[in-house]
């Protein structure tokens, strides 16, 4: 083989190379492209369930707060605060809650007595809650890796 056959041999050789690089960079780039949007996904489907756990953590965190302070609130306001903080206990924050606000909930609760004999009623609100916490996960695809661990 002489040198201009071997020059353009090793020219289509590079122009073979090149084109199959630009294929897989190609490829490569669509697979990152595809990824990003379904992680953007993913946090647009978690976005529902972070805002009402954020609502409800203010409030749970709100009237917390009120019960730790009864000597700066009237009568009235904490038998409130108790009433709210009872009624998100039971009900609402068990249906968003993660695990460690759950725990912290218990002591608050315990501290409050609220937990003395419950009722199957609130027995049953509670399991109804986490009931309802795993469809709205599952039918709004949530992640748990974008909302924090949650108690089955």
């Amino acid at each position: 083989m002489n040198v201009p056959e071997l020059i353009k041999s090793i020219g289509s050789f590079i122009t073979v190379i090149s084109v199959v690089v630009g294929i897989v960079i190609s490829v490569m780039n669509f697979r990152i492209a595809k990824e990003k949007e379904a992680e953007s996904r993913k946090i647009e489907a978690a976005k529902p369930f972070l805002e009402l756990r954020q609502k409800l953590y203010l409030d749970a965190l709100n009237n917390a707060s009120i019960l730790a302070s009864k000597d700066l609130h009237t009568e009235e306001e904490v038998a409130k605060a108790k009433k709210r903080f009872s009624e998100l206990y039971w009900g609402e924050l068990s249906l968003i809650e993660e695990s460690e606000i759950e725990g912290m909930m218990m002591a608050v609760a315990r501290a409050e007595n609220l937990t003395d004999d419950p009722t199957p009623t609130q027995i049953a609100t509670y399991n109804l809650a986490h009931t309802m916490r795993e469809s709205l996960t599952k039918s709004w695809q949530v992640d748990t890796a974008k909302v924090g661990k949650i108690n089955p």
